[in-house]
């Protein structure tokens, strides 16, 4: 990296130009926000450095795409049954009147990250508590970064050229000195102990049997009960080592972190919920799951054996049906192939259908997620009757998990990821989550393995954290 205090001086003056160069009236009024973005091919974030405060963090490692967020320009919150349309309406109005400059024309967008909770309802109490129900950051600071280029964008509730830059200075400061910390030495293998782990295996077994019981009586599909394990490590468990192990492990899954007042969510998931660019959008529909092999010909088997099995056909059907059912009342021309195919990951592969459509008319993404959400695979089919199942068997207190979070841009565009594969961190213990979809030929002792393979995702990593 370049000398860092002349850096820091030139980028600082250069936002200075760009302030001056506001309407005469930007910036007067509280609720507005100001967003300036200045290309820095200087700044190269190789993983998620270790910052302090608040941050926020969303990777795509197959395409080289990251975004790090530092600091809290404002916050938008929601909770309650209509949370997702309420927070929608709180971004269209904030929207309305968010100023954004790019005099490099480096083409990013100033934009937000967002996340909500499984339950619109939860409390989001005791483990979770620091993260909200449903919420909308505007970072201070977010650093976008491509294969090609690289770009800070500074956000400020005023215009105040002295005060932008003394809390630009400041930030700056904080991700220079972050980005330019040499690398902590390995300390090998974090070793991980069990320390909890609820429903218990017989709990479990009860459990599912009831619901493939309930299943055959009719008026219930699919549900998906989670299992949520407790684990604690020889040392403080390090979320930027996780991401970064997270990167190396799975390259072709999301990545998505969040640090709010010393409580760490992290996610590594293979399931967009849903990405819209200008009128177009996409959904990933994953439903059925098989282990991987490391012998080539075993491997292909197993893919073979998941594509034709009639209970993960099944299960995956009712995912795709209940996403087009959903899409239906916003898109024209939905298009989605008549048979899944496998997405691959290191431990394990699903069946996956990729749906796409084109929007009818004026709407946003977290309406449409508003309606997308709980999909058929994390909540189960028909969606009132899976929601009532997973009520009364408490089975709905998950906080982020199976929630949803990702970005929004200034736009409207955005993108939002189902959260699975996940891990909530706290020192050296961490919770992890996963959950099976139960259908009337599930057996309560696969869908357990089931649970444990993914587990393994985010237990391999934390053992590098």
């Amino acid at each position: 990296m370049p000398n860092r205090p002349s850096l820091i001086q030139t980028i600082l003056g250069r936002l200075e130009s760009a302030l001056t160069s506001l309407p005469p009236r930007a910036g007067k009024q509280t609720h507005e926000l100001i967003s300036i973005t200045l290309t820095t091919p200087e700044l190269h974030m190789q993983r998620l450095p270790r910052l302090d405060g608040n941050w926020f963090y969303w990777g795509e490692p197959s395409r080289q795409r990251y975004l790090l967020g530092i600091g809290e320009a404002l916050r938008l919150t929601a909770t309650g049954e209509d949370r997702l349309s309420r927070l929608s309406d709180q971004f269209e109005q904030q929207r309305a009147s968010w100023h954004h400059l790019d005099p490099d024309t480096c083409g990013f967008r100033a934009a937000a990250f967002t996340g909500f909770a499984f339950d619109p309802n939860d409390p989001m109490q005791q483990n979770w508590a620091g993260l909200p129900n449903a919420a909308i950051f505007f970072p201070e600071l977010l650093l976008h970064q491509t294969p090609d280029n690289c770009a800070l964008t500074f956000s400020f509730r005023h215009a105040a050229p002295r005060r932008a830059r003394l809390r630009a200075r400041h930030l700056l400061q904080e991700l220079s000195d972050s980005l330019g910390r040499n690398p902590e030495p390995s300390r090998g293998p974090n070793r991980l102990a069990r320390t909890a782990a609820i429903p218990s295996y017989d709990e479990w077994i009860v459990q599912v049997n009831e619901a493939t019981q309930q299943i055959r009586q009719g008026g219930l599909d699919k549900v998906v009960p989670f299992r949520r394990i407790s684990v604690r490590a020889d040392h403080p468990l390090n979320p930027a080592r996780l991401m970064a192990s997270l990167d190396d492990l799975y390259p072709s899954s999301l990545l998505f972190s969040i640090c709010l007042d010393n409580s760490t969510f992290a996610a590594a998931t293979p399931e967009r919920l849903i990405t819209r660019s200008n009128q177009l959008i996409r959904c990933d529909a994953i439903g059925g799951t098989i282990r991987r092999a490391t012998e080539r010909n075993e491997d292909h088997e197993l893919g073979r054996q998941l594509l034709n099995d009639p209970k993960s056909r099944h299960e995956h059907a009712l995912v795709v049906k209940g996403i087009l059912a959903s899409l239906n009342a916003h898109c024209d021309k939905l298009a989605a192939p008549d048979s899944p195919a496998l997405k691959r990951l290191r431990k394990l592969q699903h069946l996956w259908t990729g749906i796409s459509g084109e929007l009818r008319g004026e709407t946003t993404l977290l309406r449409i997620a508003s309606d997308l959400h709980p999909t058929a695979a994390v909540n189960g089919f028909p969606s009132a009757s899976a929601g009532r199942w997973l009520s009364t068997y408490q089975n709905d207190n998950r906080g982020w998990y199976t929630g949803a979070a990702g970005w929004l841009d200034h736009q409207g565009d955005g993108e939002l990821a189902v959260l699975l594969r996940c891990a909530l961190l706290n020192g050296e213990s961490a919770e992890l989550f996963a959950g099976a979809g139960i259908t009337s030929e599930s057996c309560p002792i696969a869908e357990f393995q089931e649970t444990e393979l993914k587990f393994g995702t985010m237990l391999e990593a934390l053992e590098y954290a």
